[in-house]
């Protein structure tokens, strides 16, 4: 299905060229002449992504694009700014005030259907809610690291032990660990080198977690097949960033940039 964009631009000419140019390009392109017109538009439908001049008649692109991240209706559509007017920081103006990307015009013919295509692959995947399986015995940690988790738009499975956790990698497939290393029975690194023997779990990225790091090396972890490993306290204002890093790995074993690896391990 063809995406919708919305274009905005007082210009006519200018107007005609990006929808034409789009159009081929395989998208539905609806069009406006300025701010107050595009948000009549906003109230009946939503597009797919919204092409924004920021030189506009009455309100300007910035305030436009500020309005609308701040509208619970309209915050998650990705914004493009279109100038003709770039100056320097002008691209910092326009990241500040919501926009996903930054494009100066005149615009590349060649390659505006391209950069829209980018702009639009890159917002799902970074609104793609992960399924996580957080391992924790300490139930304290464990509501805490839910919580987060959710608060950042991800789908939080939980379990106390490797034996439940077992079963819920089964029947609901996670898309990553968040194992805790000291669990009762069965410990965190059996668990993972279990998961790693088994055709249907070897590929789901684990991130270690202990609050005993003189316990475990970090090159003992990655060979066992451990995305990262980090050490409590953790961060949680990186932890969401931390694991959809380790999700987009695949389960290869290296570290995610940032991840916390245990200090002084070699």
């Amino acid at each position: 299905m063809s995406a919708t964009l919305l274009l905005i631009d007082d210009n006519p000419l200018n107007l005609k060229l990006a929808r034409d140019v789009l159009e081929l390009g395989g998208y539905t392109v609806v069009t406006a002449g300025d701010a107050e017109e595009a948000l009549q538009l906003l109230a009946g439908s939503l597009p797919d992504l919204i092409l924004l001049d920021l030189a506009l008649p009455g309100m300007d692109g910035l305030s436009f694009c500020r309005l609308i991240k701040a509208d619970p209706r309209w915050q998650h559509i990705p914004v493009v700014a279109l100038t003709a007017f770039a100056m320097k920081g002008d691209d910092r103006k326009a990241l500040d005030a919501g926009c996903a990307a930054y494009i100066t015009k005149p615009i590349d013919t060649r390659r505006l259907a391209h950069q829209v295509a980018q702009v639009l692959r890159m917002d799902a995947q970074t609104n793609a809610k992960v399924r996580i399986l957080v391992v924790e015995d300490d139930r304290i940690d464990l509501r805490l690291m839910g919580e987060v988790l959710e608060i950042n738009g991800h789908m939080v499975l939980a379990n106390t032990s490797a034996e439940a956790a077992a079963h819920t990698v089964q029947h609901k497939h996670p898309d990553v660990i968040l194992l805790d290393l000291q669990l009762p029975g069965m410990d965190g690194l059996a668990f993972v080198r279990q998961l790693k023997s088994q055709p249907d779990t070897r590929n789901i990225p684990i991130v270690a977690i202990t609050a005993f790091h003189d316990r475990y090396r970090r090159d003992e972890l990655l060979a066992a097949g451990c995305a990262a490993y980090l050490v409590k306290p953790v961060d949680t204002r990186e932890l969401a960033r931390q694991l959809e890093a380790a999700a987009r790995l695949s389960g290869a074993p290296a570290v995610p940039d940032g991840s916390a690896a245990a200090p002084g391990s070699p």
